[in-house]
């Protein structure tokens, strides 16, 4: 997703998933001061991936772009590819993921850092720019290493009910569930809960995609980093 279609694809999350508590929480902490700010962000900027599976010892990994089920039908990410996410980033995934287990639930990962060759794939299989960021205008945000593609499972591992699979893009996959089965529309409530209460913000076409709440101190990661995947 392109950074300037953000500010209209994002909902209110807050109000709109009852979590004026957490809003309240915000308004009351003390505000950065510019420079603090600034320090803040160039700190954020050369801010290390790090791998889920160590980060996140709770949470379930399918990168579903190193499978053929994807939209191309094909792997895009080689073999080993690895799930990754700035630090602070998987910092906030792992609060996440502490909130479900309390419930007996899990997380399951779909994608988390995507490198630029993959978008550029991604982009030539569906070059739509609703659902996938056109890579000569910015491409997406999950090749900063701040968004990530997530999924509910049950204690087992066993992925719950949801409003479509992945990288369904249709109505049906909104953020908001028009459907009329209360075990889905339970099961997306919770995930969404989770996540916006650890501080993600959630898309408007696509339920299962989650964006950092800081992502504007970010931008993309600069290659060569050790841990990103190269292209077959």
């Amino acid at each position: 997703m392109l950074r300037s279609q953000i500010s209209r694809r994002i909902f209110l999350r807050t109000i709109d998933l009852g979590l004026r508590s957490c809003l309240a929480v915000l308004l009351l902490q003390p505000r950065s001061t510019s420079a603090n700010k600034d320090a803040s962000q160039e700190q954020k900027r050369d801010e290390a991936l790090v791998d889920l599976a160590e980060v996140c010892p709770g949470v379930l990994i399918e990168l579903k772009y190193a499978t053929p089920r994807n939209i191309t039908g094909a792997p895009i990410y080689p073999g080993g590819a690895r799930a990754l996410l700035r630090q602070s980033v998987a910092d906030r995934l792992r609060r996440a993921s502490d909130f479900l287990s309390a419930q007996g639930y899990r997380l399951k990962i779909w994608d988390a850092y995507r490198p630029p060759f993959a978008q550029e794939r991604l982009w030539e299989a569906r070059p739509n720019p609703e659902f996938v960021g056109d890579p000569t205008r910015g491409g997406s945000l999950h090749s900063w290493g701040v968004a990530v593609d997530v999924t509910l499972a049950d204690r087992n591992g066993n992925e719950l009910r949801m409003p479509t699979d992945f990288d369904e893009f249709t109505p049906a996959a909104a953020r908001r569930y028009s459907g009329g089965d209360p075990a889905v529309a339970a099961n997306l409530r919770r995930l969404q809960q989770a996540m916006v209460a650890a501080g993600f913000l959630a898309m408007r076409d696509e339920w299962w995609h989650f964006v950092s709440e800081d992502f504007r101190d970010f931008g993309p990661v600069t290659p060569p980093a050790a841990l990103i995947p190269v292209a077959p």
